[in-house]
Formats: structure tokens, C-alpha cells, sequence
């Protein structure tokens, strides 16, 4: 079994992004952050976007399972506060 450790979620449905730049627009007035239940990603999109992408590669590399995780740069814990980063980090 080939184990591949370090991989990135780097194909998330666009709703995410969407969502997190809400969020960022929001930083200075929290009244107007996204509720994480605005958030509406189906189980399909999950699926679609993992098969297409992550999956695809794993095959033509000959890996068996890939540990991913959000891309680095899209968690951002520099911007906002505690609460913006325990948000997003909890959606992630």
C-alpha cells in the first residue's frame, strides 16, 4: 500500500471560497459574518470534486490513500481573530 502523507485539498467546491471571503469582509464588523450554516455544500459537490481531481492523480501515481488536508494558504489564521480562525479551521 503506497501511503502518500502530505497532500492539500486544493479543489474545494467554490461555495467554500465564497463563504470564507464573506467571512474576510467581515472582520471588521462581525454582525455581518457568515452564519457556518449559510454554507450549503452537497455530499455530491465533496464527491465531484475529490473524484475529478485528488482521486484522479492518486490513481495515475499509483497511491492508495492520500492524507490531505485545506490548502496552507487558504486557512489564513492571520486574518481576523480567534473566533474567525476557530470558524473557518472547524468548517475546514
Amino acid at each position: 500500500m503506497i501511503i502518500d502523507c502530505h497532500g492539500h485539498y486544493t479543489t474545494a467546491p467554490k461555495a467554500l471560497e465564497a463563504w470564507r471571503n464573506r467571512q474576510i469582509a467581515s472582520v471588521g464588523d462581525p454582525a455581518r459574518a457568515p452564519s457556518p450554516a449559510e454554507l450549503a455544500i452537497t455530499d455530491d459537490e465533496l464527491r465531484d470534486s475529490v473524484a475529478a481531481n485528488q482521486l484522479k492523480a492518486m490513481t495515475a501515481r499509483g497511491s492508495d490513500l492520500t492524507i490531505f488536508s485545506p490548502r496552507a494558504s487558504f486557512m489564513a489564521h492571520h486574518i481576523g481573530d480567534f473566533q474567525t480562525s476557530a470558524t473557518w479551521a472547524a468548517i475546514c
